[in-house]
């Protein structure tokens, strides 16, 4: 049987994306709708409709149906999956100019965080002491780097376990050298012996993590450009 990658796609946002398509984009996101014409911001609104419209898009091609036909649910902890089948997992995170998506047949998580300035008491207050020694023995131009590395590998597993955060940050603790990474867990009730890891290198200004339960990542990411989404859906049948 082939092996099932786990993929990632990327949509960069754009501040001028016309607004007709805006509206017409809308139309596809069926009981998102609502959620969506909420946000007071147009950055906010185009993201969550982008991410909205990137799983819709997917899964519609991938399990062959209409987009009508997507019933999704939400785990206790307000993780998102499909209803009606249970193969097929998926996750969203976005960050600023970037929508990014992993799929995958397993449970997968990802996260995209915009390298930004950084308070490292959040690290010292929030991550474990290993995590946060490793983070202080950096030089002090690699910590910030560093710091997002981490918190980008952290939030993919909790994302990928769907609990949230009622798993604590400090309850396991990465170790990243020149991309080799490895999890080791501190409570008991974690059960991290299943899950890989992946980084890509997006975008000069972001870290993005990958965690699945499988360890066997797509090379690359499938950069999707906004106008082809757009057309892929909107002049489609997945409706």
């Amino acid at each position: 049987m082939r092996e099932i990658k786990v993929e990632t796609y990327a949509v960069r946002l754009d501040k001028n994306f016309n607004e007709s398509k805006f509206h017409k984009l809308i139309k596809h996101t069926m009981s998102e709708k609502s959620r969506i014409k909420k946000f007071c911001s147009y950055e906010c609104a185009q993201s969550t409709l982008i991410g909205c419209i990137l799983i819709r898009y997917l899964l519609c091609k991938k399990l062959n149906i209409r987009n009508s036909e997507l019933k999704f649910k939400k785990n206790d902890y307000g993780k998102p999956s499909l209803s009606m089948i249970d193969n097929m997992h998926y996750n969203i995170s976005h960050s600023r100019e970037w929508v990014v998506c992993a799929i995958n047949n397993l449970p997968v998580g990802i996260d995209v965080e915009y390298i930004n300035s950084t308070d490292l008491k959040i690290a010292e207050r929030f991550f474990s002491r290993i995590e946060y020694n490793d983070l202080m023995s950096k030089k002090e131009e690699e910590r910030k780097l560093y710091f997002y590395e981490l918190w980008t590998l952290k939030e993919s597993y909790i994302k990928a376990i769907g609990k949230g955060l009622s798993i604590k940050l400090d309850s396991f603790y990465f170790r990243s050298n020149n991309g080799n990474i490895t999890m080791t867990n501190t409570d008991e009730y974690n059960n991290t012996d299943d899950f890989y890891f992946k980084q890509y290198d997006l975008d000069k200004e972001y870290k993005l993590a990958v965690c699945a339960c499988k360890n066997s990542f797509s090379e690359n990411i499938r950069i999707i450009k906004i106008d082809e989404l757009y057309e892929s859906v909107n002049y489609s049948n997945i409706s």
